[in-house]
């Protein structure tokens, strides 16, 4: 939250959404793997706020990254919106996510999720 500087619940329904989208964009195994090492995580992805994500074509995620966006993660923006977070928000909550995952599953468990991320 500090390093964020964002409110409790802006840092649990951040983290909840991205754990939920590494959920439905990784292979089962992998994200398995993921949620082996830390505990609770289903508790973490229901503080995601409810909503659906938009779907982003793949043509629109390609231009999105060329120019610098979210890609495929364009569809977070609008759930990020809603908790009073902008797009810019979203790179640093992935950057703590990552670092959080690196520490805890080390490097593969990271090396999945910033294949989703990235």
């Amino acid at each position: 939250m500090e390093e964020l500087r964002v409110t409790r619940e802006q840092a649990e329904g951040g983290a909840g959404l991205l754990l939920q989208f590494a959920q439905h964009n990784l292979p089962r195994e992998a994200f398995v793997a993921v949620a082996g090492s830390i505990p609770a995580i289903s508790d973490i992805i229901g503080k995601a706020p409810r909503g659906e994500m938009a779907p982003v074509r793949a043509w629109r995620a390609m231009l999105s990254r060329l120019f610098g966006g979210l890609g495929g993660m364009a569809g977070l923006a609008e759930p990020f919106a809603r908790m009073g977070l902008d797009e810019l928000q979203i790179r640093k909550f992935i950057d703590v996510l990552l670092h959080h995952f690196r520490e805890k599953g080390g490097a593969e468990i990271e090396g999945y999720l910033v294949a989703v991320f990235r």
